[in-house]
């Protein structure tokens, strides 16, 4: 243990401890949580990459949901991941599960309740019991990515000019989840941040960041806008039925950029479940903590402590069902914040509404 994290491999030695799981084995199979962010993406693809490079160890990468934001997309296109959905693979054809940038146990993965992982890698709060009980666990909570912890391992192997296509994905990862390192970034997010720099397809990396987007993404954005409600310094935008739920994190990013605004909640329907992003500009906030009180009972969530996300509820393709359970989360979202008058208006008002 080190600190806030919850890990038995940390510090040196790392990959020492590593080596005895993974080596001479047939094929690992890594898997990373649904609707794979760049995080996410970035540091499976780092995992695979250390693994054949120090161990000559093959690994797929697997995936549930779907990818659908557009720098999500552009990340895997540029630099050549191969990430295969769950539906096609079989998960006994391994001989090593990994779970990277989430646990067992989150309901935000495709993994089986019956298939116990033997390596979990994650840097999100709450650390499960049943990530405990992996032989390999390092879950650092007071790091801002999960790339920044395989950064490490990078760091650790030897590996004095990792792949640059590699080098890249783990960059933007970290760019990503911490904002350009301005949310949640520590020293150690600095400090892999500043290795991997001159390693960087900075051409390619621009081509990522700003990627062509698609019409259905311009569609979900006007919906944000049109369906959120402000009141003080609180937006909340429930979408209805959406096409992606991965875009939920990105409008309520966009929509805590409102000058005032302090607290955005974006929640909406995909696939018979309610999916929700929190977002808030207060440090210290804890929102993992309040994304897990609003799903008790009813779903799961987590995060850190100024971004978070979960789903909730079952068949809410009924409107009456999705009615209650959006109500539900938001009436327990707004107690968390202590706004429980909340009213709200229209934030682009009704002359925008159609």
């Amino acid at each position: 243990m080190n600190g806030k994290n919850g890990s038995n491999g940390g510090g040196e030695g790392l990959l020492e401890r590593l080596a005895p799981i993974v080596k001479r084995k047939r094929k690992v199979l890594i898997i990373t949580h649904d609707n794979p962010d760049p995080d996410g993406l970035a540091s499976a693809y780092a995992l695979k990459y250390l693994l054949y490079a120090k161990w000559r160890v093959g690994s797929l990468i697997a995936y549930g949901g779907l990818i659908g934001r557009a720098e999500n997309a552009a990340l895997i296109k540029h630099l050549k991941i191969e990430a295969r959905h769950i539906s096609g693979v079989n998960v006994r054809d391994f001989s090593v599960v990994a779970l990277v940038d989430t646990q067992p146990g989150t309901g935000n993965n495709p993994l089986s309740r019956a298939v116990e992982p033997e390596i979990v890698i994650d840097h999100h709060v709450p650390i499960y019991s049943r990530t405990l009980r992996a032989k390999f666990h390092d879950i650092r909570t007071d790091y801002g990515s999960t790339s920044s912890i395989l950064t490490e391992y990078l760091m650790e192997s030897g590996i004095e000019n990792p792949d640059r296509k590699v080098a890249t994905a783990l960059f933007y990862g970290i760019k990503s989840d911490t904002s350009d390192l301005g949310r949640e970034a520590g020293p150690k997010d600095m400090a892999a941040h500043l290795f991997l720099h001159p390693h960087v397809l900075f051409r390619v990396l621009s081509k990522i960041s700003h990627p062509r987007v698609s019409v259905d993404y311009v569609r979900a954005f006007a919906k944000a806008l049109n369906n959120a409600l402000i009141e003080d310094d609180v937006i909340v935008s429930d979408m209805g039925f959406i096409d992606n739920p991965a875009s939920l994190g990105e409008m309520a990013d966009f929509l805590l950029r409102v000058e005032g605004v302090r607290w955005v909640l974006c929640l909406g329907g995909f696939r018979g479940s309610i999916y929700f992003s929190l977002r808030t500009t207060r440090r210290h906030a804890n929102v993992g903590l309040a994304v897990r009180k609003m799903v008790q009972d009813i779903g799961y969530g987590g995060g850190h402590d100024t971004t978070a996300g979960g789903k909730a509820g079952n068949d809410t393709e009924e409107i009456e069902r999705y009615k209650m359970i959006a109500d539900l989360l938001i009436t327990r979202f707004l107690r968390e914040i202590k706004k429980r008058d909340f009213k709200g208006e229209r934030l682009l008002g009704r002359e925008t509404s159609a």
